[in-house]
Formats: structure tokens, sequence, C-alpha cells
């Protein structure tokens, strides 16, 4: 049987210094000390933190506690800036983050979602699937060195993670964007696995302070979106294998697990054309 998560029922803040949740600690640390959900006074002042520290957000876009959309999400947060958000929900909270840490490419795939829509690919297409999926479940994988991200794609883990682990962090890295993944990282399990897309960048960004790269990854892929015209443009990547993101990766032999660390795609692989 496929593992059943569960989501934690209360408000914690035990995340924010654990290395999978780097991308989210910057913009989530205002609320650090709360004992309770954010309520809508204290996500309207997280917002207005990070609009006054030069977060680029749309004008009037803004997370609405338990919020009802007036027709399908995408549109209601087009029309009218406001983001339905379910109070006391992790999935919906990770949402608001993404929003504060990926301004642009949020923006720019409520676009895509709102194209496609007027397009009449109401009920789904390959444009918004590979949309909702990175959304949901995407990560940033930016690189300097072509040889690592082929071995994301060709699904190479113990050269990945094992002969070349110390090449992790330096000349490719993995940055969530999918907000259906810290939920599920807050208990994770084996077989939790994102939605990958290779970026290639100047050795140089790796250096750069974590802000910077941020705002780099985010104008980049704001840019690129239009890249993703299917799904088999995402690779598969099983996140507890990421060096730090688990501790179960510290041994070798934690790699061994065929059936979590898959040695080859399903599709065919697209990504570098």
């Amino acid at each position: 049987m496929p593992p059943v998560f569960i989501a934690p029922a209360v408000w914690q803040t035990h995340w924010l210094s654990h290395p999978a949740y780097t991308v989210w600690a910057g913009v989530a640390q205002p609320l650090a000390g709360r004992p309770n959900w954010p309520d809508q006074a204290a996500l309207d002042g997280l917002f207005a933190h990070a609009r006054r520290q030069g977060c680029p957000l749309p004008a009037k876009l803004r997370c609405v506690l338990d919020a009802e959309p007036e027709t399908y999400y995408e549109s209601h947060i087009a029309h009218t800036g406001e983001v339905p958000t379910r109070s006391n929900n992790w999935h919906d909270w990770f949402n608001a983050l993404a929003w504060l840490v990926y301004p642009r490419l949020k923006t720019a795939l409520n676009a895509r979602h709102q194209a496609a829509i007027a397009s009449g690919e109401s009920q789904r297409g390959p444009i918004r699937d590979t949309a909702t999926l990175l959304d949901e479940c995407g990560v940033l994988l930016p690189y300097a060195e072509p040889a690592r991200a082929a071995e994301v794609d060709q699904m190479r883990w113990s050269a990945l993670w094992l002969t070349h682990r110390a090449d992790w962090g330096r000349v490719i890295d993995a940055y969530p964007v999918g907000h259906a993944l810290p939920e599920m990282l807050l208990a994770p399990f084996i077989g939790l696995t994102g939605k990958a897309w290779l970026l290639p960048v100047q050795a140089e960004f790796f250096s750069w302070p974590l802000a910077q790269r941020l705002a780099h990854l985010d104008q980049l892929a704001a840019a690129q979106l239009g890249q993703l015209d299917r799904p088999s443009r995402l690779a598969p990547l099983p996140l507890l294998g990421i060096p730090g993101w688990h501790p179960a990766n510290a041994d070798p032999a934690f790699y061994a697990n065929t059936d979590y660390f898959r040695p080859q795609r399903r599709a065919p692989s697209v990504w570098a054309e």
C-alpha cells in the first residue's frame, strides 16, 4: 500500500531550522515565535513586512483566510488579488510563503493558468498540468555542471548523491517551489518525490547569498516558464535523498532501495532539448 501522509494538526515552528526549509525560513521568520496558527492580521503583517523588504508582489495580492472563490481558483486570484487560504492548513500556509519567496514565478504561473483557461483548457491539459505540477511539487535545480544535471535526468542517484556528493550545493542544488512539498516534509515518508526543473546557471551562482540566489531563480524561472509545455519537462526527484534533508541518507545503504531510487524514467527525457 502507498504511504499515508497525515500533516501535523497543531501549529509548530521547529521546521524553520531544518535544511529542507531553508528556502521558506527567511520569509516565515517574523512568525517564528507564534504559539498558534497565523490569523488574518498576522498574514497581512507578513506580506506587509515582505513588501517593505522589497518583495515584488503584485500590488493587490494578499492571502485571505477562508475566502470562497467565485470562479476558478486561479481566475479568482487574477481578478481580485485575493489568494483563498484555508485557516489552520499547512498546505495553504506554505502556498502563502511561496508567494513571498517566488513572487514573479507565482504571478507567471497564475497568468499561465488564466491564459490556458481563456483558450478553453478549463479541465486541464498539458499546459495547466505542467504548471500545477510545478506549483504543487516542483523543485528548481540550478546547475553549473551538466554532468550532474544528466545524473538527475537519467536517475543515476548513486552517482549524484554518493560518487559526486561533494558537488551538491557547489555546482547543483535544490530549491523547492511546490507548496505541497514542505507540508509533506513535516512527516516525511519513503516515496516522497518532487518534480525537478533543471535550470543552467553560472558557477558563481552558488557563492551568492541565499536572498540573491532566490531572487535570481525567481526571475529566471518566471522568464523561462514557457519552456514547460508538458509534464515530461520535469524530472522525478526522490527528495529524501537530498544531502541533509533526511538523516538516513548519511548511510550509503539508504540509496540501495530501488523501489524509491528508481533507476530509470518512465517517460522519455526532454529536459535538454
